[in-house]
């Protein structure tokens, strides 16, 4: 998988082998450390490669000692997935949360009635600092997530963090803890990948604060540039964006300093597919068409 990264994109490369009773997942190829705090130390990497295996291989089994001994992770050391201090990591789920994908895509040509296609993966994570209309400094973080992969069987899930499990703020929560006033917040059309099963959908947050004076935005964020791709046939899904005024930043990533009255929308990547579209039940084109799901074609 490759992802947005920070300064460049950052590759994962994983090689999955069975050896006896055992499965060996080596990180040999990825990207080297980040200047950004984007890295990743290797018990993170250990946790987020043996739940990717987990719900593929045995998710029914309970999670005890013997679930995991027979399952071998190793990421060269000075990898983005495997470095010593001091190296930054503070947001290391950037990188971490494509692990379980990464592990799939491994996986797909043995067990390719088990696995999803790609999904968004990473949260993401939206900080607004500045003052209230009283003249109070605030600070208010909340996250955010865009759609799963399809799997063999069903759609993938809209706005569903995975592998995270991380849940959305609601709108009323955010507007009651801090200035910010959520003007929009849907799902996004189309942003599925399209497939024998659909890619779950992105979403739309469109943001103003409640201020007279600048304020300060942030966003960890991914797949901007590189989109979740489908599998055995399916689409991929469309990359996310953050837009100010209308217009995309240089980096989306990057702090912005914005003046009181600017709106903040944030579209969040959508899944990829999962088989051949022709091969879709049309009572399932049927419904993504009545529900909005998709956008007709002209």
């Amino acid at each position: 998988i490759t992802s947005d990264g920070f300064d460049e994109p950052i590759t994962i490369k994983a090689r999955c082998e069975v050896k006896g009773d055992e499965l060996w997942i080596d990180y040999t190829g990825s990207s080297h450390a980040s200047r950004r705090g984007i890295n990743v130390v290797m018990n993170y990497t250990l946790a987020y490669t043996t739940y990717g295996v987990k719900v593929i291989v045995s998710p029914d089994v309970p999670n005890n000692e013997g679930a995991f001994r027979p399952v071998r992770i190793t990421a060269p050391e000075g990898s983005i997935l495997n470095v010593k201090h001091p190296a930054p990591v503070a947001a290391r789920h950037v990188v971490g949360h494509f692990l379980p994908h990464v592990v799939a895509g491994a996986l797909s040509q043995a067990l390719p009635d088990r696995v999803m296609a790609e999904g968004s993966a990473n949260i993401w994570g939206v900080q607004v600092a500045g003052k209230d209309l009283a003249g109070s400094p605030f600070t208010y973080i909340f996250f955010t997530s865009g759609g799963t992969g399809a799997r063999a069987t069903k759609d993938g899930l809209s706005a569903t963090a995975f592998p995270s499990g991380v849940l959305g703020t609601p709108a009323e929560v955010i507007e009651t803890l801090s200035p910010l006033l959520i003007e929009k917040k849907e799902l996004r059309p189309g942003s599925g990948g399209a497939g024998k099963f659909r890619g779950g959908l992105g979403q739309t947050i469109q943001l103003r604060v409640r201020t007279r004076e600048p304020f300060v935005c942030s966003i960890l964020c991914d797949r901007t540039r590189t989109r979740a791709q489908g599998f055995f046939g399916g689409q991929p899904g469309a990359t996310g964006q953050v837009l100010i005024n209308g217009r995309p930043p240089a980096n989306p990533k990057a702090e912005q300093i914005l003046p009181p009255d600017a709106v903040v929308e944030i579209r969040l990547p959508g899944g990829g597919g999962y088989g051949q579209a022709e091969e879709r039940d049309g009572e399932l084109i049927r419904r993504d068409l009545r529900e909005g799901y998709v956008v007709p074609a002209p």
